[in-house]
């Protein structure tokens, strides 16, 4: 795919789905801290496509995750270091999951996606350090599949709304 195309375009919702499911790609989520600097934290995900969701389980005295106590609202991206440039952009609100909520689980598939079985040993030995596990629901979204030029170089950004119930309506519920 040609750089220099027009050919550049969002993705289609299958296409999103297995960018987001597919390879070792972090997703960065912008909070801001109590003095209203922005700050960027790097994470593993899980991208749950039937709730439009990206399940983090994050050490728990973060200040990503002080700061979505405080304020729910964060931006995310997920983009792709190498080329095709294709990028999945997130403004979300975090959703702490309950306690009793198996993060555990989730959590191997995450090593298993992000290092392979060998950081199985590691990953376990962590187990026992607080966690907070939380859901960035997706609100609004913005795609590339990076193919040619990025559409923002003559038009503005598009924001989709993927909110539930903008998904619900859209389905005829």
């Amino acid at each position: 795919m040609a750089m220099t195309s027009d050919s550049g375009r969002g993705m289609t919702p299958g296409e999103r789905d297995a960018f987001l499911s597919s390879g070792a790609i972090f997703a960065k989520i912008a909070t801001t801290m109590a003095d209203g600097w922005p700050v960027v934290s790097p994470v593993w995900f899980e991208w749950r496509a039937q709730d439009r969701a990206f399940l983090v389980i994050s050490k728990a005295r973060t200040s990503m995750v002080e700061n979505l106590h405080r304020d729910a609202r964060c931006g995310l991206l997920v983009d792709n270091p190498a080329l095709p440039y294709k990028r999945v952009s997130v403004l979300g609100e975090a959703e702490f999951l309950p306690e009793d909520f198996d993060w555990i689980t989730p959590a191997r598939r995450m090593v298993e996606r992000y290092i392979g079985p060998d950081g199985l040993a590691y990953a376990e030995s962590t187990f026992g350090f607080a966690r907070e596990p939380f859901l960035v629901h997706a609100r609004k979204m913005t795609t590339w599949n990076g193919g040619g030029f990025d559409r923002t170089f003559s038009r503005p950004t598009v924001w989709h709304d993927v909110s539930r119930s903008a998904a619900q309506t859209e389905a005829g519920s």
